[in-house]
């Protein structure tokens, strides 16, 4: 696909989105980005669904996620913020390239932001480094999170490392949620479904795993306060 042709493509995603209200039911919510290959989760609906109701009580004004992918969740977690929510989100790949905000990634991305809302991509690090956690601590400007998303490397130490640094910016009573907690698990999903149990061990939780299939769940902490 040519250069034009991809702008063209971008523009007209990016025109649904912010032709959608400004506040989707959860379920709507969903619909509408599996619908767009570009930007579907590979998530499952009954439990994608599941946390946005929570997160719809909560109405976080912080978010922090770990591992973008398509931005999916990204447009998700956008949908049941705050109005004047900042979301931040991380992951390993370069995607928004020399064109920064201008580029096509980053066009769709940040149509997502409604009402004030303020995305900001921090791509092409590794979450693990102190250099990418000083880099988020900058773009959050003190405020606390409130709702971190964990979905990056999924073998047990990354998991591990994730959590010990990003935790310790959730506020008292805040949220950390993981992806593929499932204990039925693939080899892509054996290190986090092995943190997950180990934190169900000494901490109070909540998880939602749809059916019996490997991989998938998610797995929902809350910060004591």
């Amino acid at each position: 696909m040519g250069r034009a042709a991809r702008y063209a493509r971008t523009l007209a995603l990016a025109r649904r989105v912010r032709a959608l209200p400004a506040v989707l039911d959860p379920e709507d919510a969903f619909a509408f980005a599996e619908s767009e290959p570009e930007i579907a989760p590979n998530q499952k609906k009954a439990e994608i669904v599941w946390l946005l109701r929570l997160l719809a009580e909560e109405r976080p004004r912080v978010v922090l996620e770990i591992g973008t992918d398509r931005g999916g969740t990204l447009f998700l977690w956008t949908r049941v913020a705050a109005p004047d929510a900042l979301l931040v989100t991380v992951d390993l790949r370069r995607m928004v390239g020399r064109l920064g905000r201008l580029s096509p990634f980053a066009l769709v991305r940040t149509s997502f932001e409604r009402d004030s809302q303020r995305i900001e991509l921090v791509d092409d690090v590794d979450s693990h480094s102190d250099e990418t956690l000083d880099r988020v601590r900058r773009l959050l400007g003190g405020r606390p999170v409130d709702f971190l998303f964990i979905d990056g490397d999924h073998r047990y130490e990354s998991v591990n490392r994730d959590f010990e640094l990003y935790s310790s910016l959730v506020r008292p009573g805040g949220i950390v949620a993981f992806h593929d907690v499932s204990p039925r698990t693939t080899p892509d999903t054996e290190g986090t479904a092995t943190f997950w149990a180990e934190l169900k061990a000494r901490a109070a939780t909540e998880e939602m795993v749809a059916d019996g299939a490997p991989g998938y769940g998610l797995g929902v902490y809350r910060k004591p306060r």
